[in-house]
């Protein structure tokens, strides 16, 4: 600080001071010494890049626009559209940040920037087209960079979106097979297995993986017992156990208690069941379906009470859900 006050006309003085407050974190002095060495020297690229992703992080988009727009017209580059796109989307201006993350990918046809465009599509759901442009430009991806695990798994998301439930699947697994050690695609491909029952072998297989990688992983437990729950004659004992682990490792897996709670009912171990669907809703008091399941075990019980009670529950929470389905459908409605 000392050499920047004593020297205040020196660039490299203020735009090193700025950059130690930005490493430090301390985005409000970083930004102040970086905009008095832009002052001093406003063509340097690297402190204007630096100050605009500055200004970003704080919160002031407008200025990092003003900044980056004044920096494209002397340097036009793929990573100031790159970083504009970040500041429009910040401000939810989405038709100028899709123009200049189009510009980028343009400009770099890399894995990265397709990526990251059709990532940006995905992010907006609501926007009209914008699933459609996401698939494209996956589609896209996966064509140039077959290799690509993100991209292809970024297609399988898009693909489920988009309800095309078999591909979404095949393309999930690709993707898992192409890079076998990352656990996100595992994960997701578990959310939507039964959406696939013609697959579930091969999305079983992937799951069991997915545990052999991480024993200790209480989600990958809970996905690979729920695809065994779906594949007839397998042993109650392992799937079980892998639920228990679940719980163990991850004690506020609320969906680990819920299918727990299923093998029992399909076991006729009411009483263990009931205990795993109230644990379920200790976790998730707005889990209807476990409300919906406490309510069968409490008739098989006899506990007629408490079976209407459930039932009365699930009801009331499925047309809390049916009017926020009403209410976002209008709101979708009224901006076509």
């Amino acid at each position: 600080m000392k050499i920047a006050l004593e020297h205040p006309a020196s660039f490299e003085a203020q735009h090193n001071l700025g950059e130690w407050y930005l490493q430090q974190g301390r985005l409000k002095e970083g930004i102040l010494y970086l905009t008095k060495a832009e002052q001093i020297a406003p063509s340097n690229y690297v402190n204007g890049y630096d100050l605009s992703l500055a200004h970003i992080n704080a919160g002031d988009s407008a200025k990092a626009i003003e900044l980056l727009t004044r920096m494209i017209q002397s340097s036009d580059k793929a990573e100031l559209h790159d970083l504009l796109g970040e500041a429009y989307e910040r401000i939810d201006d989405l038709e100028s940040a899709a123009k200049e993350n189009y510009k980028r990918a343009q400009m770099d046809a890399s894995e990265q920037s397709i990526f990251d465009l059709a990532s940006f599509f995905l992010r907006h759901p609501k926007n009209e087209g914008s699933l459609n442009q996401a698939l494209q430009f996956y589609r896209y991806g996966v064509a140039t960079y077959p290799r690509s695990a993100k991209l292809t798994i970024g297609l399988g998301i898009t693909l489920y979106s988009e309800g095309k439930y078999e591909e979404a699947v095949h393309a999930l697994c690709t993707g898992v097979d192409l890079d076998p050690s990352d656990p996100k695609p595992y994960m997701f491909l578990g959310r939507i297995s039964k959406a696939s029952p013609q697959a579930m072998p091969e999305i079983q297989r992937r799951l069991e993986e997915f545990v052999r990688r991480y024993p200790e992983d209480g989600t990958a437990n809970l996905y690979y017992a729920m695809s065994l729950l779906q594949i007839p004659d397998q042993d109650p004992t392992k799937i079980e156990s892998l639920l228990r682990k679940a719980i163990v490792k991850s004690p506020g897996l609320y969906e680990a208690h819920f299918q727990l709670g299923l093998l029992y009912q399909s076991q006729s171990k009411y009483g263990d069941a009931r205990r795993e669907f109230t644990r379920t809703i200790e976790l998730e008091p707005n889990y209807s379906a476990a409300h919906y399941r406490l309510s069968l075990v409490y008739s098989r019980l006899g506990q007629k009470k408490e079976a209407a009670d459930e039932l009365q529950i699930m009801n009331r929470l499925k047309q809390k859900d049916d009017e926020l389905d009403a209410v976002n459908e209008a709101a979708a409605a009224s901006i076509r």
